[in-house]
């Protein structure tokens, strides 16, 4: 009697499993179905007949919820849910979904359930999943491709933190097949930058490292997403690495600077850059940067001749390099108006030092005056500009030309 039992158990259990392995077959046989349409579907849009294409696609769209709603039943059921061919299946279907717009209201995580199904795949039966690796690799290059072109046009469209998102899942679905999509995590990187996840940057540029795609980009942005962090040891030790590969690019260069003034050592770089200078000599932004580290009062190297004298190498080379031109006039500006300051301090009877010092003030002025009307000439729609230009016409009593800016 517990023999005929035990037969008729394992007889119920055995039409349980044919029936799982049915809806695996149904899962199949609704997806090559909905194929079929799809491809008619193609064709028709070839020759420009979109009402029909629309029509198989609908049809198509039928097939697919139905493959959909057989092979989620087969994963959730204990005879099948460790069927290698069943979560193949289930990768190929949540791919569809996921890869037409017609059918992506079926499952809005459709493509991460796809790459999800296909690992799966591989953890199940190895042997299995080499046997298919051509077939299943072709559909995650096709995901990591739809996931890289999300991500650009999130970036098109400043929309950074989905681009990082989406360009991190294509360098994650190439990962599945044993390759390493690097483009797409740089741009991951760039956006995440964009979006101000410098933690994200710094992880995402550091794998690049890792990965062996060194490039002076890297570097270069891994030294600012650092110095955002406000980690200075790593803003330094990575700029000063990408120095010693990339002795002559010159953002690298930039960034190197840009470093040792953020810490206020830029006296130990000084000799450098001046040699950078003379070496880059038709390049003006070096002198430029010269001129601005010697223009900073807060710095040790404070020099307001040195200064104009490099803002004036920098001009040589650009007439119109602009910011020369309104940094020169605001160092002038700044030491008059510290005159006229102190000259306002002074008790009502130090007649003699007070003119002194306005007659000096007045001496800083006259010579701001030529760079900030050029700087007004080659920027006329810059309102501090044109403001400070008129303080200095009514200090110089040069009424009539205040009065015409003012027109």
């Amino acid at each position: 009697m517990k023999k005929l039992v035990l037969v008729l158990a394992l007889g119920f259990i055995g039409h349980l499993a044919i029936a799982q392995n049915l809806q695996v077959q149904n899962a199949y046989n609704h997806n090559k179905s909905a194929q079929q349409y799809i491809e008619q579907a193609e064709v028709l849009r070839t020759q420009n007949r979109i009402e029909k294409a629309d029509k198989q696609m609908k049809s198509a769209k039928a097939y697919i919820q139905k493959a959909k709603e057989a092979i989620d039943a087969s994963v959730a059921n204990e005879q099948t849910m460790n069927d290698a061919k069943a979560w193949h299946y289930y990768g190929v279907i949540y791919y569809k979904i996921g890869i037409y717009p017609e059918f992506s209201d079926l499952d809005q995580d459709a493509f991460q359930k796809s790459l999800d199904a296909f690992s799966k795949v591989q953890t199940l039966n190895q042997k299995y999943y080499e046997d298919n690796i051509a077939e299943i690799s072709q559909y995650i290059k096709s995901i990591g491709s739809a996931y890289y072109d999300k991500g650009a046009n999130n970036f098109n469209e400043s929309n950074f933190v989905d681009a990082t998102t989406n360009f991190k899942k294509a360098y994650d679905a190439a990962l599945i097949i044993g390759e390493q999509d690097n483009s797409a995590l740089e741009n991951a990187a760039l956006s995440s930058m964009r979006a101000g996840d410098f933690e994200k940057s710094c992880e995402y540029y550091q794998t690049l490292l890792d990965n062996g795609y060194d490039k002076a980009g890297i570097y270069q942005n891994l030294t600012i997403a650092y110095r955002n962090l406000g980690d200075n040891d790593k803003m330094l030790e990575t700029v000063l690495k990408g120095k010693e590969k990339y002795p002559e690019d010159a953002n690298i260069i930039n960034e190197m600077i840009n470093t040792y003034i953020t810490l206020n050592r830029e006296a130990e770089i000084i000799d450098e850059l001046i040699a950078i200078a003379e070496k880059f000599n038709t390049e003006p932004v070096y002198y430029f940067i010269l001129g601005t580290i010697y223009g900073n009062s807060e710095s040790e190297l404070f020099n307001i001749d040195e200064a104009v004298s490099y803002y004036t190498k920098a001009i040589q080379i650009d007439p119109n390099y602009e910011n020369a031109y309104i940094n020169i006039g605001s160092l002038y500006i700044d030491q008059a108006a510290q005159l006229y300051n102190k000259a306002n301090d002074l008790p009502i009877e130090m007649v003699k030092e007070y003119d002194q010092l306005i007659s000096e003030a007045k001496s800083y002025d006259e010579k701001a005056l030529p760079y900030v009307e050029k700087s007004y000439e080659l920027l006329p729609d810059d309102e501090a500009i044109k403001q400070a230009l008129k303080t200095l016409y009514n200090r110089l009593k040069m009424t009539d030309k205040a009065a015409e800016l003012n027109k």
